[in-house]
């Protein structure tokens, strides 16, 4: 237990700030400290009871929060949780093993690289209390059923509720896989004790079993209802509300030989140098003593290995194998497994001062001792300080700044979202009783836009694909429905999304973090939905799991000590003797071949991974480089004598921008080879595949390599050789400033502080119908004085009136219009429809359009031209030249169809250009014609059919003045029956920072 404080009381301070769910205990832990009877929080997912996991820890936490905060309340439970599971492990050896080897499976649980990477790595808090107090419970459990002690039976029970409302899981399976085998161990003692010193027979273990049964019964029914009624609201809770949504991809659920890095964490860590004993445990568990147990650790090893083979996903079944996450079994395993790594340690000590050996065998069994025990201690250390090796988390963030940010002026009257935070967006949620439309605990939520997708938070969105970019685009499109006004972005990715989607970068806050602001948001209601559970069931949850833990340290206290020291094993058979020769020969045998395994492996990786031994691995290395924004290493795999300077090839990198280069991240890469000038030249042609926050791109590089003696470097690239003719740029401005309230007061704007809402006219809006998806195109022109801020909402409606579904227009649009300036705009239902039901609904024949238009001090920037538009062979193609003194970091184009002989518009869409472009510098760019062939135009809106801030367009003063701005488009081919119209919206940067 020293040991125990030693190391792990020590390193928690240091770790688990870094952790996967320390923060989310934590978070439970503050809603407990605020309210103890509440079953409801609004904080996450627009409100989730918190019936939906046990509160035994969190109320703990949350508790000790009130002297020690929050923090000290999780590292204090760490303490105890940490020094209950080692007395756990060994009071449970000892049902197994020798008194010395208990000693030693406790010695060990210390440095235990399974135990390490659940309280270090993954902050598991829960669980590690459930599976302390369950080790504890077993040798109780066993003390009645063999000698009808019946204090232990009441402290095992005991321990057994503290286990449930901690973690009722672990009480579920542990009935299984622990205290099964411990009933089954219990019963051939008793056997092998009324028959004496004969063997053991299976008639013999029948006939105790028979005469046991109905006490094992009776256990087991006890134990069932304990699970009930300790977290009965759990269950309650699991009826009437229960987890409908997609599965969340598991990392324990891949192929462990197909994806690496998932065995390393799910497997390799969790069994660490235990792998080196696996023949002597399958020789030990497979005994006629230790079957039982030899079974539970046999089914929790397979079970383990998640997808690599087709095995658990065969015994779970589909549903339980998508839900579950099954590193607890590799966990659980390597739990059942100490008693006898233990033992093996004490039996190689033995064989270390084995007079029968000869001398070099001695040497070999001090080798293989020193080994085990000085690999068992490094792989701990080393699991402690993951978060060295490979980042878990995003750098620590400063949430003092944001908790400031949302209590000025009332910003808590809205809801927020995190971008890039990790699982730091559960601390901030502790520290404000600000609302987040995002969460992090993923079987409560229930907007269809989450559980449609398999999407566990918003938060991370870019590391799930296509399903969680189009989740997070589907809040930030129609943020009003969930009052979402605030974004706290800690990663620049999101940023072109944001832009294009409507948002406003409004400031930096001193800890770097990026505030963004819709301005049109409405705030939350005063009123909130919550779901209220009956009130016994409120103080249920509220009295029951802490009354559990005060019964079990109050009988633990009471305990009749004499029976801690009892042999529970008959005879002698515990104690360890040095290994005979054969097990001693295959041990050895075993840590030799899995070594030199190990070595072979990592030589081999080394070498052919190394990023200059192929001309593969430098075009690998160079663009991995450049995603993860190493320069040095980049710079470092060009050839020596022809690449620049480090600092002018940091110059040269820096004059690259746009999207590709700072806000895109590398999907996959495909080479193809060509032949170079010699036989030490090669040429690669590189297809890059990159996933942006709006769109995915493809790029083209040719990279020229060569080979000096047993390494492949890279050809230098030359920089863009136009120089800008203006050293000095001067441009005239005309710039506006909103002062917002000018007098100091909490209560209701003052009329004189509220703007007009600027007036916009419609000159078109179409419902078109292509391929099974609906759009909704048209054209408006802001015809007031001051800027506008425009959102324009459209809504379905089937033959009979009945309103089918309403969306936003996203990013085909240019949100912010200057005075006299107009946009074509495009509203794409796909992403609104796929979370619900088409076939219930009759199909759209009509549409109407909602337009809110809010002041802005911003016009976006206009300091660009498009010139030379040609057509050929299907592709448009131009020049887009920036004149301002701004980098245009992400040109945007808006592409408009019309016809030319009626002028009608046909189709919009959007362009990206992949490259930024520079001040007084242009750009060529070229896009396809992309008409949809299958358009079919179902309805036009009449006046009475758009809506301009809540009035109908009917009483507009500006209906019929202007012309379609539209109308003067550009066309390469004189026959063609189509003109197109293009118009530039501009994501900017006043300096190269990208």
């Amino acid at each position: 237990m020293i040991l125990g404080m030693l190391f792990h009381g020590t390193s928690v301070f240091f770790t688990f700030e870094s952790t996967y769910d320390a923060y989310v205990h934590i978070f439970f832990a503050d809603h407990y400290a605020s309210d103890w009877f509440s079953t409801w929080d609004t904080r996450w997912y627009t409100g989730f009871t918190t019936t939906s996991y046990p509160p035994l820890v969190h109320q703990v936490i949350g508790a000790l929060s009130f002297v020690f905060g929050l923090k000290g309340g999780f590292i204090i439970w760490s303490f105890v949780v940490t020094l209950t599971l080692i007395r756990g492990v060994f009071v449970f050896s000892r049902l197994w093993v020798g008194e010395h080897s208990a000693f030693t499976a406790a010695i060990i649980a210390v440095f235990s690289s399974s135990f390490t990477e659940a309280l270090h790595i993954f902050g598991q808090l829960p669980s590690l209390t459930g599976i302390a107090f369950l080790l504890n419970a077993c040798p109780e459990l066993y003390k009645w059923m063999r000698w009808n002690n019946r204090s232990s039976l009441f402290l095992g029970l005991s321990f057994l509720a503290v286990t449930t409302s901690a973690h009722h899981v672990t009480t579920i399976f542990g009935l299984v896989f622990f205290i099964l085998p411990v009933l089954g161990l219990s019963v051939i003692d008793r056997a092998q004790t009324r028959i004496g010193n004969r063997s053991l027979h299976l008639s013999d273990f029948l006939r105790e079993v028979w005469a046991i049964l109905p006490k094992a019964i009776a256990l087991c029914t006890v134990i069932v209802l304990i699970i009930i009624i300790v977290v009965f609201p759990y269950w309650y809770w699991s009826k009437s509300d229960p987890i409908t949504q997609v599965p969340i991809p598991h990392g324990s659920r891949d192929s462990y030989i197909d994806v690496a890095s998932s065995g390393l964490v799910f497997f390799l860590i969790p069994w660490g140098m235990m792998l080196f004993f696996l023949p002597y445990l399958v020789q030990t568990i497979f005994t006629k003593r230790n079957l039982f147990i030899g079974l539970s650790i046999s089914l929790l090893f397979v079970l383990g290995t998640g997808g690599t083979t087709p095995i658990p996903k065969m015994i779970l079944g589909s549903n339980a194998f998508e839900i579950l996450t099954l590193d607890r079994f590799t966990f659980w395993a390597t739990i059942l497994s100490l008693p006898f790594w233990g033992d093996f340690l004490v039996r190689i000590y033995k064989t270390t001062r084995d007079n029968s050996l000869s001398l070099v065998n001695l040497k070999l069994s001090k080798i293989l001792l020193g080994f085990i025990l000085a690999g068992t201690l490094l792989t701990a250390v080393l699991t402690v300080n993951f978060k060295f090796f490979r980042s878990t988390q995003p750098d620590k963030i400063d949430i003092k700044p944001i908790v400031d940010f949302l209590n000025v002026d009332k910003h808590y009257k809205w809801r927020y979202l995190t971008l890039g935070f990790g699982d730091q967006m559960a601390w901030l949620s502790a520290n404000t009783k600000a609302l987040s439309v995002d969460g992090n605990y993923h079987s409560v939520r229930r907007l269809p836009e989450m559980t449609s997708r398999a999407v566990e938070r918003l938060e991370n969105a870019k590391y799930l694909g296509d399903e969680g970019l189009e989740a997070l685009r589907q809040f930030l499109t129609v943020p009003e429905s969930y009052n979402l006004k605030f974004i706290f972005s800690n990663d620049k990715f999101y940023d072109p999304l944001l832009y294009y989607s409507g948002w406003e970068k409004i400031r930096q806050l001193d800890n770097n973090i990026i505030v963004w602001e819709r301005p049109d948001v409405p705030m939350v209601p005063s009123v909130l939905p919550a779901k209220d559970l009956p009130a016994y069931q409120k103080y249920m949850w509220g009295i029951i799991p802490l009354s559990c833990l005060f019964l079990c340290v109050v009988l633990f206290s009471a305990r009749d000590k004499t029976w801690d020291h009892i042999n529970l094993i008959p005879g002698d058979s515990r104690a360890s003797k040095p290994l005979n020769h054969k097990e001693f020969y295959v041990s050895l045998g075993w840590t030799a071949i899995l070594g030199l395994s190990c070595t072979v492996l990592f030589l081999h990786g080394y070498i052919t991974g190394n990023d200059k031994t192929s001309a593969e691995n430098v075009v690998k290395a160079y663009f991995h480089a450049i995603d993860f924004k190493q320069f040095e290493k980049a710079h470092s795999l060009h050839d020596p004598d022809k690449r620049p300077p480090m600092d002018e090839f940091l110059v040269q990198t820096s004059l690259k921008s746009g999207i590709l280069s700072s806000y895109a991240k590398l999907d996959s890469i495909s080479i193809s080879w060509f032949p170079g000038t010699s036989e030490n030249e090669k040429i690669a042609i590189v297809d890059a595949y990159w996933i942006t926050a709006l769109r995915k791109y493809s790029s083209r590089h040719s990279l020229n390599l060569v080979r000096k003696g047993i390494f492949w470097y890279l050809y230098p690239e030359f920089p863009e050789s136009y120089i800008p003719p203006d050293r000095l740029l001067s441009l005239p401005e005309l710039r506006r400033f909103k002062h917002g309230r000018r007098k100091l007061n909490m209560d209701k704007l003052r009329f004189e502080d509220v703007f007009d809402k600027p007036e916009v006219h419609v000159h078109s809006s179409t419902l078109i119908y292509n391929d099974g998806r609906y759009s909704i195109i048209g054209t408006l022109t802001n015809v007031d004085n001051d800027p506008a801020f425009v959102t324009i909402d459209g809504v379905l409606y089937d033959e009979n009136n009945n309103e089918i579904i309403r969306y936003t227009a996203a990013d085909i649009i240019k949100h912010t219009l200057a005075p006299l300036e107009s946009t074509p705009f495009r509203i794409d239902f796909s992403t609104a429809l796929a979370t619900l039901d088409l076939e219930n609904h009759a199909a759209p024949v009509y549409h109407r359009i909602n337009i809110r238009t809010m002041v802005t001090d911003s016009e976006g920037y206009a300091y660009t031209g498009i010139h030379n538009v040609s057509f050929d062979e299907g592709i448009y193609s131009g020049t887009l030249h920036n004149f301002g003194d701004q980098l245009a970091v992400i040109p945007q184009i808006l592409v408009s169809y019309q016809s030319r002989g009626t002028g009608d518009l046909i189709w919009v869409d959007a362009v990206y250009l992949p490259e930024g472009i520079g001040q007084q510098r242009s750009r060529l760019f070229s896009f396809p014609g992309n008409i949809p062939e299958s358009c079919v135009s179902l309805h036009n809106a009449s006046t009475s059919d758009i809506y301009i801030n809540g009035l109908s367009m009917e009483k507009s003063l500006y209906l019929d003045r202007l012309p379609n701005p539209l109308f003067a488009g550009f066309t390469a081919r004189p026959e063609s029956d189509t003109l197109i119209s293009l118009k530039t919206n501009i994501f900017t940067a006043s300096i190269y920072t990208e």
